[in-house]
This record gives C-alpha cells, sequence and structure tokens, in this order.
C-alpha cells in the first residue's frame, strides 16, 4: 500500500514539474511573440518615419489606431460628401491630413500645388484606392498602372483627334432628338420629375454607340440593367472608400457576399461582353475578305473598330485590355457628362435669367429654324460653353482626385515623402473664394476670357490635369453642347428648386441628394430680348 502511495505521489510530483515546464515553455513562447511584434512595430515605424515626421507638421481631422481618420467619414453619403466640403472649407488652400486607416493622405486644393503633382512624374500612379474600381472598370486609362497606362494612352491619344469627335457629331444629333421626343410626355405636367433619368438613358445610348457601334434603342432592357448595374456598383465601391475596416480583401469578400457584388459585377460586364463578341467577329469577317468594297473602306469607325484596327497594326491589345478600354469609356463617359448635364438644366431652371441668355445665343446662331446642329454651330455657343464649364466648377463629377507618390515632391511649402497619398480636392480648389467670389453661386461669368486669364491655369480642374487627364474631355463638351443646345432650343426648364435646396452626396462621382426636379413648356420660339421689348411697349 505505501509503495502505490509513493508510485502515485513520484506520478503527481512529475505532472507537476510537467506543467510547470510547460507554463515556461508558454510564457517564453508570449514573450517571443511579442519581441517579434515588437521588433515588427519599430521596424514598420522607422520605415515610415519620414511620414510620420511629415505628418506631424500638418493639421487635419482625429485620427485613431488601424481606423485612421474613418470615424469622420462614417453616416450617410450626403454625410460624408458634407464632412469633405466641411475639412476643403475649414483649411481652405493650406494642405492638411487625413488617415485612410493606416496610410497618409495629404489633402491638395491650392492651384500651384496641383500643377505640381499633375504634371510630376513620381505622381502618375493611382493610389490604390482604385484597386476597388478594377472590378467594374478593369484597367483601362482611368485605373491601369503607370506602364500599362504609358503604353495605352499613346496608342490611343491619337484617336481622339478633332476629326474623328466631329464625326460623332450625327449620333450625337440623332441620339438627342430622340431624348427630345422622349420628353414630351412630361409636357402639360405641374409636377416635377426627375430629368437625370431621361439624360443616362440618352447618355448610355450615346456612348454605346460612339464606343462600339451598338444601338441601345432596340435594346432598352440591356440598357437598364447596365445602367442600374453601374449605380449599384458605385455605391459599393463607395462604401468601401470610406470604410478604411473594409479595405482589406479578406473582410470585404464577406460584405461583398452580403451586397451581391459578384452578380452586381456580372451585370456590368454583360453588355459590353455581349458586343465586343459581336463586334470582333465582324471585323474578322471584313479581314477575310478579298477585295474590300469603296462602302466598307468609307465605313464610319467607332472606338471600337478603332481599337482592333490598332491591333491590326500591332498594338497587342488582349482581349481582356480591349473590354477594359471599352468599359472605361463606357462608364466613365456615361455617367460623368449625364450627371454635368443634368446639374446645368437644374441651374438654368433656377437662373431664368441665365437660361434666357443661353437662349439668345442659340436663336443667334441657329435663328428659327429647325436645321440639323453643325460643328461650326457648337464653336459658337461661347456662353453656353461657360455655362457648362461653370456647373463643372460648382459639381465636379470627380470631388476627389487620389494619387500616390512613388518619391518624394516638392510642392510650394512642404516637401511629400515617398509612400504619401495625395487627395486633390477638386470641389475644394473650385470653391476657393480667393479665386470664386460668392463660391456657391452659379456665375458663368467666372468664365468669361477675361476672368479666366486672371487666374492660374489649375484653379479650373473639371478634367483632372496633367498628362494624365482625361482623354475624351473633347468628347464630353461636344456632346453636352449638342445634348443642351436641341433641349433648350425646344423646351423651356423650370423648377421651384432653389440653390440652397441642393444637397449633395459622395458616390464616388458627386451626386444631387434630391435628383433634378424640373418642368419643362414648349419653348416659344422667340428670343427673350424681343419678348421683353414687345412687353414693355405694350
Amino acid at each position: 500500500m505505501n509503495m502505490m502511495k509513493l508510485t502515485l505521489n513520484n506520478y503527481f510530483v512529475y505532472l507537476s514539474k510537467l506543467d510547470r515546464l510547460w507554463q515556461k515553455k508558454t510564457e517564453l513562447s508570449c514573450y517571443a511573440v511579442f519581441l517579434v511584434l515588437i521588433i515588427f512595430w519599430c521596424r514598420i515605424k522607422w520605415n515610415r518615419r519620414f511620414i510620420d515626421r511629415f505628418a506631424a507638421k500638418l493639421p487635419g481631422p482625429q485620427s485613431y489606431p488601424l481606423i485612421g481618420s474613418g470615424l469622420e467619414f462614417t453616416g450617410t453619403l450626403q454625410q460624408i460628401m458634407d464632412k469633405i466640403i466641411q475639412l476643403t472649407e475649414k483649411f481652405g488652400s493650406e494642405p492638411f491630413k487625413v488617415w485612410l486607416g493606416s496610410t497618409l493622405a495629404v489633402m491638395l486644393t491650392k492651384p500651384e500645388d496641383l500643377e505640381i503633382i499633375f504634371n510630376s512624374s513620381k505622381a502618375l500612379k493611382k493610389d490604390e484606392i482604385y484597386n476597388f474600381l478594377i472590378n467594374i472598370l478593369g484597367e483601362g486609362l482611368s485605373t491601369a498602372p503607370v506602364y500599362k497606362w504609358k503604353q495605352h494612352r499613346k496608342i490611343i491619344t491619337p484617336i481622339f483627334n478633332t476629326s474623328f469627335i466631329n464625326q460623332l457629331l450625327p449620333i450625337f444629333n440623332k441620339k438627342t432628338s430622340i431624348f427630345i421626343r422622349n420628353l414630351q410626355k412630361e409636357l402639360g405636367k405641374t409636377e416635377t420629375f426627375d430629368i437625370f433619368d431621361y439624360i443616362i438613358s440618352s447618355s448610355v445610348d450615346t456612348i454605346c454607340e460612339t464606343s462600339m457601334g451598338y444601338n441601345c434603342d432596340t435594346q432598352s432592357d440591356d440598357k437598364f440593367v447596365f445602367s442600374n448595374a453601374i449605380n449599384e456598383s458605385t455605391k459599393v465601391i463607395c462604401s468601401r472608400m470610406c470604410k478604411p475596416w473594409l479595405y482589406p480583401n479578406f473582410i470585404f469578400n464577406i460584405y461583398a457576399k452580403i451586397t451581391g457584388w459578384q452578380q452586381i459585377c456580372k451585370k456590368c460586364h454583360e453588355l459590353p461582353d455581349q458586343i465586343i463578341k459581336e463586334k470582333k467577329f465582324e471585323h474578322a469577317q471584313r479581314k477575310t475578305m478579298e477585295n474590300t468594297s469603296k462602302s466598307e473602306k468609307n465605313r464610319f469607325k467607332v472606338f471600337l473598330d478603332k481599337l482592333l484596327e490598332l491591333n491590326d497594326q500591332g498594338a497587342n491589345f488582349s482581349d481582356k485590355d480591349l473590354k477594359d478600354q471599352v468599359l472605361t469609356m463606357m462608364i466613365a463617359g456615361s455617367e460623368t457628362s449625364a450627371l454635368t448635364i443634368s446639374f446645368c438644366i437644374l441651374m438654368l431652371a433656377i437662373h431664368q435669367d441665365i437660361q434666357d441668355k443661353v437662349y439668345d445665343e442659340i436663336y443667334e446662331v441657329m435663328e428659327n429654324g429647325d436645321q440639323t446642329l453643325t460643328i461650326e454651330d457648337t464653336v459658337k455657343f461661347v456662353y453656353l460653353d461657360q455655362c457648362i464649364k461653370e456647373t463643372l466648377r460648382l459639381y465636379p463629377s470627380l470631388p476627389i482626385i487620389m494619387r500616390h507618390i512613388e518619391e518624394d515632391v516638392k510642392i510650394t511649402n512642404y516637401t511629400i515623402p515617398k509612400g504619401t497619398t495625395v487627395m486633390i480636392s477638386s470641389i475644394g480648389t473650385h470653391h476657393l473664394p480667393e479665386f470664386y467670389p460668392k463660391p456657391w453661386e452659379f456665375n458663368p461669368e467666372n468664365f468669361d476670357p477675361e476672368n479666366v486669364a486672371k487666374r492660374h491655369k489649375y484653379c479650373f480642374i473639371g478634367f483632372s490635369g496633367g498628362p494624365r487627364n482625361c482623354i475624351g474631355m473633347k468628347y464630353a463638351m461636344l456632346s453636352m453642347k449638342v445634348t443642351l443646345s436641341t433641349f433648350l432650343r425646344n423646351y423651356s426648364v423650370h423648377t421651384s428648386c432653389k440653390m440652397s435646396d441642393i444637397k449633395l452626396k459622395f458616390e464616388v462621382l458627386m451626386k444631387s441628394v434630391y435628383g433634378y426636379p424640373v418642368t419643362i413648356r414648349p419653348r416659344v420660339r422667340t428670343p427673350s430680348y424681343q419678348l421683353k421689348m414687345k412687353n414693355k411697349n405694350l
């Protein structure tokens, strides 16, 4: 019995020693892990020492570990946009910092600083946040890495020459005529309607035909599925941009399943995939013809035709490259123009005196006839041009443009260190009171040539700036002039909305919270000044 007790005692002593040994090993392991974490943290801090020193010099909103300034940008899409505007108004033209998680972002509004960043070879790279757009846009000119952007921009730029843009005018005229005809159902109604619904439909029609030679008029279901998918995609992308905790892919993948992200992406790509497949087949058939007819040689070629021809000449666009470029043009080109036109029509509805002045100019150029608009006519729409640019100043489609600094860049008062993100605030620059007195008022005289000459070139960045500016600027301006001038020739536009009623929201692009509510009446085709003189004589 005593021997058994002794054996048991020895066993328990052994277990006790083993437990103490295990505790020591666990304790040592914890110390080792803790030490590794400290070393890792110290290494990160050492590598980031220049960024942290630079950040210490700048003012900015409160930030916290891991999420940075993320709490500043919570809430509704309107509250996020309000916060961006509040920050830019608070700091004016001085740089300030915003922590995007652990990434330092510097907000710039000063035109001299913008010029340096836009034209620096060290700041051509789009910020990593643009990777959130790749599932929708692919790697087109807007999102491509610098090496790919340089190759493709050099090849694609000649396509957007004046001759090609001018050849698109018949398509612009045709689609605008359909837009005018569709609006007739709103005549005689006293309740307002959202003009954006009509404009985005026309814009998608136009971009499909000019980019891919595809007529959406007969495929309205395809068009609406595509438009709705784009709208849904921007909401998801915007939500991710404003929430640093959604930046890691493994977390976003969970969020993506909840929001049906994969289905949204699929719907965005269905229409372009279908059209590109058809156009490639047609192109291949034309190539196999031994003798190309004269009519084929003179056939008008749209953007996709041009890309396929460039491929024949050695451009080496892969199928994915072709799709990415077309997607970028379709998505970026349709909604940005539609938003600007909608805002411009709303501004003219609010400011009847300015609307009268625009119509007077159109009447002076076109008179009372129904003749088709020509390129020469659009060149004469000088005041309309000013109204479009003033709309882009007040309500830039892209309120924030982001670049990644690959090497130190010296701006006017600071040197921005490598690894920093730069946020170029077009909404901030466009509302600096030192350049635009009463910055939240709609005043097309801001773009009178004399006033433009007094300001720095980068006081207006409605189409970005530098070598990575918007390649479709001429396309956009011509299409907007055609749409607006034709609309105003046929209808006068009215609204009970006031400037103070307009609230903005951030959905990657900047939009109106309450849409663009207007009513329309048939245009009395007499210049406003003649009507005023007639009423005065009576």
